[in-house]
């Protein structure tokens, strides 16, 4: 039996074509520069057997993650020393990469990724056929997701153990949404794409990695565990009703109440029987319902569908939305919508 490759979704052509195909060189120092370009300034060597480079550079971005494509084509060593600015994540998709990241070394292979954390010292040489599917993390956004989840535990820098095991719990995760986050960057329409939506996805992504991979937030944190307070889930509910289309989070409403996820998580339990997500939700479904059968759908065009309605409103997975909807109103979105046009 084959064994199972975790980056072989990733090899997709569909995902790395010629529309996102940012560099294809034999030129030493266009190669450099270009990879320069998308991350930074390195010091790059070719130690292969072949003098000539035959590199290939694809690159993507949506909000704050790039994806990207890179194949040197040649035994090469890349010397970048601190990232300073940014996470990444590396996937050899074929071959070996040996890694030096921090006090750590390792070699990289298409069952053990690398996440490099931005204040580690980074050395690598990539075998000569070793593309690899990369993940960049603008520093900021990672530190500050940690921030929301982790309190003051996280106010130092960030640092992952670098060695990421795609067989791992965390890594299977990853490796599943990756694909999904592939898609979404290749794919214009992509309902994922509306705010609404990804921001959710990018927790989830962010999460994957905060809660799997073992860091120094993590390993140095002593939870504190502050009372229950009514108050907060008022304030945060009173947020939320206000905001309701704009991109909300678990750690955004958190943040807004100023306590922990979790504690935000307990709270609105205790008071709602819910999470603060389902909370969302159900409050976006009553606007929903208002849009299709209430008096915003009837001064609108008369023409608005289910699907522009339920996407307006952050419903990105439309069968879910249908079968939630029938059960919160006992018919469907389309029924209610056939209702308010045959009243009109």
């Amino acid at each position: 039996m084959a064994q199972y490759v975790p980056g072989n979704r990733l090899a997709d052509a569909q995902w790395f074509n010629y529309g996102n195909l940012l560099m294809q060189s034999t030129d030493f120092d266009e190669v450099r520069s270009s990879v320069a370009d998308v991350f930074k300034p390195h010091r790059l060597t070719v130690t292969g057997r072949a003098s000539e480079l035959h590199s290939r550079l694809h690159h993507t971005r949506w909000g704050n993650l790039s994806l990207n494509l890179l194949d040197y084509g040649s035994e090469v060593i890349i010397e970048p020393d601190l990232l300073e600015d940014f996470f990444l994540l590396q996937i050899p998709l074929q071959g070996q990469a040996e890694i030096e990241c921090g006090a750590q070394a390792f070699v990289s292979s298409p069952l053990a990724a690398s996440l490099v954390s931005p204040t580690l010292a980074l050395r690598m040489r990539w075998g000569e056929a070793c593309p690899q599917a990369i993940l960049r993390i603008e520093r900021t956004v990672l530190e500050r997701h940690a921030q929301r989840h982790f309190g003051d535990a996280a106010r130092g820098a960030l640092e992952f153990a670098p060695e990421f095991a795609l067989t791992s719990p965390q890594g299977q995760c990853v490796m599943q949404l990756l694909p999904m986050l592939a898609e979404i960057m290749s794919t214009e329409a992509h309902p994922l794409r509306n705010p609404l939506a990804f921001e959710q996805f990018e927790s989830t992504l962010l999460n994957a990695l905060i809660y799997g991979q073992p860091n120094s937030v993590r390993n140095s944190l002593t939870r504190e565990r502050r009372p229950l307070a009514p108050f907060y889930v008022r304030r945060v509910e009173e947020y939320i009703r206000a905001h309701l289309q704009e991109p909300l989070t678990i750690e955004r409403l958190a943040e807004f109440g100023n306590v922990s996820p979790s504690t935000l998580f307990a709270a609105f339990k205790h008071c709602h029987g819910v999470t603060p997500m389902v909370f969302v939700r159900q409050l976006r479904l009553e606007r929903v319902r208002m849009d299709l059968i209430g008096a915003e759908a009837v001064t609108g065009p008369g023409r608005s569908s289910v699907t522009d309605i339920a996407l307006k409103w952050g419903f990105a997975h439309l069968g879910r939305f249908s079968m939630e909807y029938k059960r919160a109103f006992g018919e469907s979105p389309s029924e209610s919508l056939r209702t308010r046009r045959e009243t009109l």
